[in-house]
């Protein structure tokens, strides 16, 4: 039987990250076959896991979603959302953060993860572009930004498991394998968000070793490696061209900005309730100052989306429960090897900034592996305490 419940369990993380993937290869209502056989099979340890002990994480998650419900409740009686929308939305995102929030073997879950954009990397080697005029591909899933996510979700969790096994090989292999593929989605905020995640690191993770850059020893190595990396043009490369030609194209950009505006104007008119849970698109053309391409209706932002679909209220208490899990145990997960989920969360949220993914499965299932890292410190810590107690006493 635990068996098969990981069989199921990994099944359902794979159908987060390649979704389109699994969609292609079994049919339409794949994934929610899967959202239902991993409740069907797991219903008792679900059960156990919304029994367990509250932290101020999981309460403030909860606050989050009693806001939500009733403002799901109160726009379906207005007649502005179908219910049965709201509660998918509803359940998909308390299963899975509460679940994963609380799974037992966390190192096994951030396997589970971590093979799954493996798979959805090594499915990018053999697509081809999204189209004939563009060089950018995706993997396990259509899109190049949300595969980018996922990405860089790899590479943060790849770290972290690198730090408690140590296999080199591995790390390097799968790094590489990431960027190589995060290089040809061709997403500019995951690149941005990168580069802030490296010096975010570097200053305080690795302060101590930016005296030993300005070595002679290290200035050696670097012009050797300079000079050997010369010697290849790594603007031939398709993606390296492509970048460039990206860095100087603001038309996704101009037509995001559009959107954020058509957002704006659509929470003034709908403060307090909002739109409807996933009906952002609907009104986006009405409210658009100027025009707006069918692709680009979408809200593009976590904030935005919740805002204009669902008011005011379940706003304010999604950037509450935010702020309370990135706050919670901070300094203690910033001086273990739990930071480098830490790092997962900012990379989710900063490409949320540019991506509408406030109800996708995979943003909840990257902040629950923080909560369950925070609920691992928090009983380490009373266990060391009853220990320290029993040996005074």
């Amino acid at each position: 039987m635990r068996l098969l419940k990981d069989i199921v369990l990994f099944l359902l993380i794979v159908s987060f990250i390649n979704d389109d993937f699994v969609v292609d290869l079994a049919g339409e209502n794949s994934l929610k076959i899967i959202f239902g056989l991993f409740i069907l099979v797991y219903i008792k340890d679900i059960i156990l896991a919304f029994k367990s002990p509250t932290n101020n994480v999981m309460r403030f998650f909860y606050l989050f979603i009693v806001v939500l419900s009733i403002s799901v409740l109160i726009n379906a009686l207005l007649g502005y959302t179908t219910l049965i929308k709201g509660l998918q939305v509803i359940i998909a995102i308390s299963v899975v953060f509460v679940y994963l929030s609380r799974y037992p073997n966390l190192d096994k879950l951030l396997y589970f993860v971590w093979t799954a954009v493996i798979i959805s990397a090594i499915i990018s080697l053999f697509n081809e572009p999204s189209d004939q005029w563009t060089y950018r591909i995706s993997g396990g899933t259509n899109d190049q930004n949300e595969f980018s996510v996922h990405l860089l979700t790899g590479l943060g969790i790849g770290i972290y498991l690198f730090q408690k096994h140590k296999n080199l090989f591995v790390l390097l292999s799968t790094s590489l394998l990431f960027l190589y593929a995060l290089l040809y989605a061709g997403s500019r905020t995951a690149m941005l968000a990168l580069a802030l995640l490296v010096i975010y690191t570097i200053f305080v993770r690795f302060s101590f070793l930016l005296k030993k850059l300005f070595s002679f020893k290290v200035i050696v190595l670097l012009l050797i490696a300079g000079i050997f990396a010369a010697q290849y043009d790594f603007s031939k490369m398709t993606a390296i061209k492509g970048m460039q030609e990206r860095a100087g194209n603001l038309g996704t950009a101009h037509e995001r900005f559009i959107s954020w505006k058509a957002g704006s104007r659509m929470i003034q008119d709908n403060f307090i309730l909002g739109v409807g849970v996933d009906n952002y698109e609907k009104y986006a053309r009405k409210y658009a100052v100027d025009f707006i391409a069918e692709g680009s209706l979408a809200p593009h932002n976590i904030l935005v989306k919740i805002f204009a679909e669902t008011g005011f209220f379940p706003f304010v208490a999604f950037l509450i429960f935010i702020y309370v899990l990135l706050k919670t145990k901070f300094l203690a997960i910033l001086k273990s090897d739990y930071y480098w989920l830490s790092l997962v969360v900012y990379a989710n949220l900063f490409m949320g900034l540019t991506l509408s993914i406030t109800y996708e499965k995979y943003f909840w299932m990257s902040l629950a592996l923080l909560a369950n890292a925070i609920f691992v410190i928090s009983m380490n810590e009373k266990e060391d305490e009853y220990e320290n107690s029993s040996y005074h006493s």
